[in-house]
């Protein structure tokens, strides 16, 4: 989403004027400028907020078992503690001693991490979330939930913070142009057992197979998701299955497989240019329906993908 974009949606000023530090900051989390790489810092440079007092985060003892065994999933964001303060010139107070940097969302994280003698955590700078500017604030928000190349789970992440935002996903769905239920599909991710949250960050695990889990204790998660999969597998296996409706019947009545599949019967045969030309004949080359046919049949997504692309291409 462009930055002009966010600005028309929310209200806020153009961008023509991004030499402002308004702008600027804008500017920083739509694409008009850089977004900043996740990076890490050691924990105890890092405050709790004040505003989300450390009593009321509970017990993290689950949490920091998990960050032990399979690692620290979703990044922190966080602001300078100049940024923070910015506005806030009486809170400096309320942070703790010696801290350079203040959480703006993942308290329970960090307080996990620091639980499990982590040396360093996973964060995202962002000074732009610690303004009080409402429409600042709103600007940044959106822009970080609608940049591209966000993961499945960063994403999911976004919507929580704009969801939190806006008082309730109804409010945030009409602000996005998105739909109640998909919002609630994509935050359900956030309530995964961690080992699966980390299968689909490490691309282990289906995004489809894993939403709308949350309701399922962690082992139950796993045995669902796994169904999901199974389930998932064997439509594609009965997709991939040769059809009658789709084959070419040859003038003596017999139904030949396409060369590809032919030549997969046997490993170590070999096929003439003079077998291939032969066999590529029975495809019904003037009948575009019924070659869209065999592709689906004998073809990958991403090798009809291919195919298309090269297809559309000037010769």
């Amino acid at each position: 989403m462009t930055g002009r974009r966010a600005a028309d949606r929310i209200g806020a000023p153009s961008f023509g004027a991004a030499r402002s530090s308004r702008g600027r900051a804008i500017a920083a989390v739509t694409g008009v400028a850089p977004v900043a790489e996740a990076t890490e810092v050691p924990p105890s440079e890092i405050s709790f907020n004040p505003d989300n007092p450390r009593d009321e985060l509970g017990d993290v003892g689950d949490l920091a078992a998990s960050i032990t065994e399979v690692g620290q999933i979703v990044a922190l964001t966080i602001a300078t503690v100049d940024a923070y303060l910015a506005s806030r010139p009486d809170r400096r107070g309320d942070l703790e001693e010696g801290t350079k940097f203040v959480v703006i969302d993942g308290n329970r994280r960090l307080k996990a991490a620091r639980e499990a003698g982590l040396p360093a955590v996973k964060v995202m700078l962002a000074d732009e979330f610690a303004t009080t500017d409402e429409s600042l604030l709103e600007a940044a928000f959106i822009a970080n939930a609608q940049r591209e190349g966000l993961s499945e789970l960063e994403e999911a992440q976004a919507l929580d913070k704009l969801v939190k935002f806006y008082g309730s996903q109804h409010k945030a769905a009409k602000r996005l142009g998105m739909s109640q239920p998909l919002i609630s599909q994509k935050l359900s991710l956030l309530s995964l057992a961690p080992d699966l949250q980390a299968d689909l960050e490490a691309g282990r695990r289906n995004v489809s197979h894993l939403r709308n889990l949350a309701k399922h204790p962690p082992e139950e998660q796993r045995k669902e998701a796994d169904r999901r999969a199974r389930l998932d597998a064997e439509k594609k296996r009965r997709r991939a299955k040769p059809q009658g409706d789709n084959s070419v019947i040859t003038p003596g009545g017999q139904t030949p497989a396409p060369a590809v599949a032919r030549a997969a019967q046997g490993d170590n045969s070999v096929i003439t240019p003079e077998q291939l030309s032969s066999q590529a004949a029975l495809l019904p080359w003037a009948d575009p329906s019924a070659l869209n046919k065999i592709a689906r049949q004998y073809m990958t997504v991403e090798d009809r993908l291919t195919l298309a692309k090269y297809l559309t291409q000037e010769q």
